[in-house]
């Protein structure tokens, strides 16, 4: 009873969040801004706002990246504070999915030259953009750092890191978060087969209605709790193109005007 009281609570929190996500119609109106600017202008009428607030039309893309995972790691603080305290740092460990890729190219010396202003990879790039084993180890990732070659790569590591942090879920939410493991690897797994004239917008769909799907049907239990964090990554992952797009083009159509 004391648990299907305390997810009730998170699951009205969540329920407030959904109700709040842009529908298709909310997007078009975003995505006809033509500049950068006015692209950030409309997202503050919107409950993106709370992504983009700290963001201005004169950032580079490097820095609209880095901004974006920022928030993204706040959001994520924010929701795991509504959850038990049994749960929450599996909640925290979310907030570094987008990390992994950044992480994968400093352990082969060609991150992104952003992340020396990151707060979380600030201390672990060195003058080589590169990170060591032991730097890895002794960081908050060490649980993504191999012990032997078969562990897998990052995303594996991740995976099995996260899943040591459940607090014995019962054995439905158990299969349960599989099945979204399983809908995200799928959407992540599109997106890398995707061939350079794809955009990613029919893949999104389709992971938009599976995850809400679930999310409907496990209300109230910690699975509609991690559903919701993936609607949010799919919804910046639209925020971050449409960004990234705009910066780029205003970034041509300059010299032009000059």
């Amino acid at each position: 009873m004391r648990r299907r009281a305390e997810w009730s609570y998170v699951q009205a929190r969540l329920q407030s969040r959904h109700g709040e996500r842009l529908r298709e119609a909310d997007w078009r109106t975003l995505e006809a801004a033509k500049t950068l600017g006015h692209f950030i202008e409309r997202s503050r009428s919107t409950p993106l706002r709370r992504f983009t607030g700290p963001l201005d039309a004169q950032m580079t893309s490097h820095t609209i990246e880095r901004v974006l995972r920022v928030e993204w790691r706040r959001y994520v603080t924010e929701v795991a504070a509504w959850a038990s305290p049994a749960w929450q740092p599996a909640f925290l460990w979310t907030a570094h999915v987008p990390d992994l890729a950044v992480l994968d190219r400093l352990l082969h010396a060609n991150a992104p030259a952003w992340a020396r202003e990151d707060a979380v990879f600030a201390p672990l790039t060195g003058a080589d953009r590169q990170l060591g084993a032991a730097e890895l180890e002794g960081s908050i990732f060490s649980p993504l750092s191999p012990k032997k070659p078969e562990d897998g790569g990052i995303a594996g590591l991740w995976l099995a890191h996260w899943k040591s942090l459940w607090p014995r879920p019962s054995g439905a939410d158990g299969r349960w978060i599989t099945k979204l493991v399983g809908l995200v690897q799928d959407h992540t797994g599109q997106l890398a087969r995707a061939g350079d004239q794809e955009t990613s917008g029919a893949y999104r769909r389709d992971a938009e209605r599976a995850l809400t799907r679930l999310f409907r049907r496990r209300s109230g239990t910690p699975v509609a709790a991690f559903c919701h964090l993936a609607l949010v990554a799919l919804d910046l992952e639209r925020l971050r193109g449409g960004l990234v797009r705009r910066r780029l083009f205003d970034a041509e159509r300059r010299p032009e005007a000059a």
